[in-house]
């Protein structure tokens, strides 16, 4: 097999799974920073906004089903 070959190829199962388990953690990373830097931190310090908690928690949810709909997708 030559090179040009093999870097036309399609990615193999463990690259796709990297690949959505990288995506997967990004999107927890966010979603946590998210939760903590628009809804804990200021209520915490008592600045808290009801808007911005609600910004707050549905982002994580959001990001969280990106998550767990990417997760799902891993290959066995």
């Amino acid at each position: 097999m030559s090179d040009s070959a093999a870097s036309t190829s399609p990615k193999g199962k463990a690259a796709r799974n990297e690949a959505r388990k990288a995506i997967a953690t990004t999107a927890n990373a966010l979603s946590i920073t998210l939760l903590v830097t628009l809804w804990l931190q200021p209520m915490l310090s008592g600045r808290a906004g009801s808007f911005t908690g609600f910004v707050a928690i549905a982002g994580f949810i959001a990001l969280q089903g990106v998550a767990h709909y990417v997760l799902n997708r891993v290959e066995d």
